[in-house]
C-alpha cells in the first residue's frame, strides 16, 4: 500500500516537473521570437545639423529633458542600470564613438532613437523609443547631433540578458521591455507646439520625457513594471498634486522636497528635471493641472 502511494506521489511530482520544463521551454521559445523579430522599417529622412545652437539644444535634451544620462551615464559611455536576475540584466550601451554605435549612420541613429531598432532591424531592449517616437524633427535631430559630438569613452560593459521572469513578462506583455512593439513605425514626425509656459507645450514635454512610462498612462502612479526594488510612482494628476502651487511644483523638482516637507525619492529624477527652465517646468505643471483626476494606481 505504502509503495503504491509513493509511486503515485513520485509520478505526480514527475508530471509537475515535466509541465514546468515544458512551460519554461515554451516561454523561452516565444520570447526568443519577440527578441529576434526583424522589423522592416525605413527610418524617416532627417538632416543632422552640427551648428552650435543645435548642439546646445541637443545637450539640453540629452542631459535634462530626455534623461538619457540616467541610463547611459553622464558621459554617455554606458552602464548596467538594472541587475536583477531572474528578471534580467539590462545594460545601456556606450553611445560614444568608441562604442558599438561608432559605426552608426544617421539613418541607424534615427532607427534606434525613434523606432527602437538596431541597424539589423531587431528590437533594442528597454530603449524608451515609444517615448522618443513623439519627438519633433528638430528635437530628434538635435538629440542625435549632440550624441554624435560627445568625446569617446572606452568602457568594458557586460551584455544585457533577459532572465526567465523577464522573458515571461515579454510573452504575456506585462512589461515594456521591447518598446519597438509599442510603436507605430509608419507615423509621421510630430510637430511640436511653440516652446512656452503653456499646457499644450507641457503635454509635449510630458509625452517625450517619459512621464507616462513611470507614472502610468493615466499619470496616477502605482507599482509599474520594472526591477523588483523599484519604488511605486506617485500620483501626479490633480488628485496627487492638486493643492500644489506653481512655486511648490518648481521647488519640488529643484530641491527634491514636497510642500509638506517630505523628501522625494531620488529614483524620481528630480535632480535632472530640476535643470529645466522655469518655462518648461511651468508648462509641465499647467498641463498636469488639466489631466483628469484619478485615484492612485488607476489608468
Amino acid at each position: 500500500m505504502a509503495s503504491r502511494i509513493v509511486k503515485r506521489l513520485f509520478g505526480t511530482i514527475l508530471v509537475l516537473i515535466l509541465l514546468v520544463v515544458l512551460g519554461v521551454g515554451v516561454v523561452y521559445l516565444l520570447s526568443s521570437r519577440h527578441l529576434n523579430r526583424v522589423y522592416s522599417v525605413t527610418p524617416v529622412a532627417l538632416t543632422i545639423p552640427t551648428d552650435s545652437a543645435t548642439l546646445e539644444r541637443g545637450r539640453h535634451l540629452v542631459t535634462v529633458r530626455l534623461g538619457c544620462t540616467g541610463c547611459h551615464e553622464s558621459d554617455l559611455g554606458g552602464k548596467v542600470f538594472i541587475d536583477a536576475m531572474p528578471f534580467g540584466r539590462f545594460v545601456a550601451s556606450n553611445l560614444t564613438s568608441s562604442g558599438a554605435t561608432g559605426s552608426y549612420t544617421d539613418a541607424d541613429w534615427v532607427r534606434a532613437v525613434r523606432n527602437g531598432l538596431r541597424p539589423n532591424g531587431k528590437p533594442l531592449l528597454f530603449m524608451p523609443s515609444q517615448v522618443f517616437a513623439a519627438l519633433s524633427a528638430e528635437d530628434l535631430a538635435a538629440t542625435i547631433a549632440y550624441v554624435k559630438s560627445v568625446q569617446p569613452v572606452t568602457r568594458t560593459l557586460a551584455a544585457s540578458a533577459v532572465g526567465p521572469i523577464g522573458r515571461a513578462l515579454i510573452v504575456f506583455k506585462k512589461a515594456q521591455l521591447l518598446p519597438a512593439e509599442l510603436i507605430d513605425h509608419q507615423a509621421s514626425l510630430t510637430v511640436a507646439p511653440w516652446p512656452a509656459a503653456t499646457a499644450e507645450y507641457g503635454n509635449y514635454l510630458v509625452s517625450t520625457g517619459g512621464c507616462f512610462v513611470c507614472h502610468g498612462p493615466g499619470l496616477s502612479g502605482g507599482k509599474l513594471a520594472g526591477a523588483p526594488e523599484d519604488p511605486p510612482a506617485r500620483n501626479i494628476t490633480p488628485t496627487g498634486i492638486g493643492s500644489w502651487s506653481e512655486a511648490d511644483f518648481i521647488r519640488a523638482l529643484r530641491e527634491g522636497t514636497r510642500p509638506d516637507g517630505t523628501k522625494i525619492n531620488p529614483f524620481m529624477p528630480w535632480q535632472t528635471m530640476g535643470k529645466m527652465s522655469d518655462d518648461e517646468l511651468l508648462a509641465i505643471y499647467r498641463y498636469l493641472r488639466t489631466v483628469p483626476a484619478r485615484e492612485n494606481g488607476t489608468s
